[in-house]
């Protein structure tokens, strides 16, 4: 399913004509739209204002603030904002109170295939304290979940962000996991606690009504209560207006010639062919994948139950159907154009000239430097170091020349002696998240494990 697609019938392929609102609470009257040029004069105004509440939690840049909040930086942050609109990737809304630019509330991510996205916020400090931020969260996740249909919707949130920490369990996010060295913030990678919401979670009237029953039932003095929750008539804006500045018509014309440049930074990220050895385990190879592997893949049958990440249902049948012939070389082809994309990195691993199982990392953000391993591995009979010895190698090359500073691992909450490899390789275990879909497309309940660059290097 491409990034486009709808992730279950009837959702909408894009996002760019979104528009939540107005939903009112204690008299405030909010819409969640998207953001438009008009905004730069506010966005910058607040956030230079309330720079301590914002900074220590947003990512790291050479920049200082005030060069962080320039008209050129808005229009080009608008413009590429719509384009992943446009695609479906994200739902990037400014939150709008009584009619004046508050602040901005972002779903992205977002995922079809597995049903996930990410969400993040920051509101105005003057209407913070004023249900704000929890009715724009809650009308992001109603959207989410019942119009485009995702299943898990995630927050990480710095450990040291306080009122966030509280305020997550309020409008309906658990904590799963402290997901250590996360995200480069605030000057330094730090730890964050990732929140979740899935469909379980849904309350019978939607999020947004359950927020704004409780928020005024808590803070109303009777005649301030003046909504009952019931979404108003929408007006809807489309579109960024029109640049009416210089520096605004600059920019834009400046963005739009480097999308037709097609700047090295924006191409799929590429690196040398890979190719891995251990003397712990002389004969197995992990390396870049070959079209010649296709036969032994499909020859190849889970045999040992304890390997890391095998498939559960080994009948001959269910096995044929995804290795195919066809289906392997439509993935090579796919992965050979562009072998080491910014979402994966697919890898082979080889004993005694054998193929023995796929490696790798899957859901890359080269930005903060994260990704998730997969192994999977047919060890055979009689040799059951395939799987750590891989992961050694894995983790070697990850913190070495691919430059990551943290590798994460789902694994089912009952693989025993997974958990021991990891273990033993310096991971440590994290949380459990729910309704996950691991790199191989199940759903379920897994075990989050993970280690970090500064780990590895006192570990080895």
């Amino acid at each position: 399913m491409s990034p486009q697609s709808s992730p279950r019938s009837g959702a909408p392929r894009s996002l760019a004509h979104a528009r939540l609102g107005p939903r009112t609470v204690l008299g405030h009257t909010l819409v969640l739209r998207h953001p438009e040029f008009a905004d730069f004069a506010d966005w910058r105004r607040i956030r230079l204002r309330d720079r301590q509440s914002i900074e220590p939690f947003w990512e790291t840049s050479p920049l200082d603030w005030d060069e962080r909040h320039s008209e050129k930086l808005w229009v080009r942050e608008c413009l590429a904002r719509r384009e992943s609109s446009r695609a479906g990737r994200d739902l990037s809304m400014a939150i709008e109170v009584d009619g004046r630019f508050a602040g901005q509330c972002n779903l992205g991510s977002i995922d079809p295939r597995t049903g996930s996205a990410e969400m993040g916020i920051w509101v105005d400090t003057e209407v913070a304290r004023h249900g704000i931020g929890g009715l724009a969260v809650t009308m992001i996740l109603d959207y989410g979940f019942d119009t485009l249909g995702l299943r898990r919707v995630t927050a990480p949130i710095c450990t040291e962000n306080v009122a966030a920490t509280r305020g997550a369990p309020l409008v309906g996010y658990r904590r799963e996991a402290v997901m250590a060295e996360y995200l480069d913030v605030g000057g330094r990678h730090k730890d964050h606690a990732l929140w979740a919401v899935t469909r379980d979670c849904i309350p019978p009237n939607g999020f947004a009504t359950r927020w704004i029953g409780r928020y005024e039932d808590e803070h109303s003095t009777g005649s301030a209560r003046t909504s009952s929750g019931v979404p108003q008539p929408n007006t809807p804006r489309h579109g960024l207006g029109v640049p009416r500045t210089a520096g605004a018509l600059l920019a834009t014309a400046g963005y739009y010639a480097g999308r037709l440049r097609r700047p090295r930074s924006a191409r799929p990220m590429r690196t040398p062919p890979v190719q891995l050895e251990s003397p712990a385990r002389p004969g197995l190879r992990v390396h870049t994948r070959s079209p010649s592997d296709s036969a032994a893949r499909r020859e190849m049958h889970p045999r040992d139950p304890g390997a890391l990440h095998l498939d559960s249902d080994s009948r001959p049948a269910a096995w044929g159907r995804p290795h195919t012939p066809v289906h392997w070389l439509r993935e090579y082809l796919r992965e050979h154009r562009e072998p080491h994309t910014r979402t994966a990195l697919v890898l082979e691993i080889e004993v005694d000239d054998r193929f023995a199982g796929r490696c790798g990392f899957c859901r890359l953000d080269m930005f903060a430097r994260n990704a998730e391993m997969f192994v999977w591995a047919d060890s055979g009979p009689g040799d059951r170091y395939v799987g750590p010895v891989t992961i050694e190698l894995l983790l070697d090359y990850a913190f070495g020349p691919f430059g990551l500073n943290r590798v994460s691992m789902a694994i089912e909450p009952d693989q025993d002696r997974a958990a021991d490899i990891l273990t033993r390789v310096g991971m440590v275990r994290e949380g459990t998240l729910h309704d996950y879909v691991d790199p191989r497309g199940r759903l379920g309940q897994y075990d989050l494990w993970a280690i970090t660059a500064s780990v590895a290097a006192t570990h080895h």
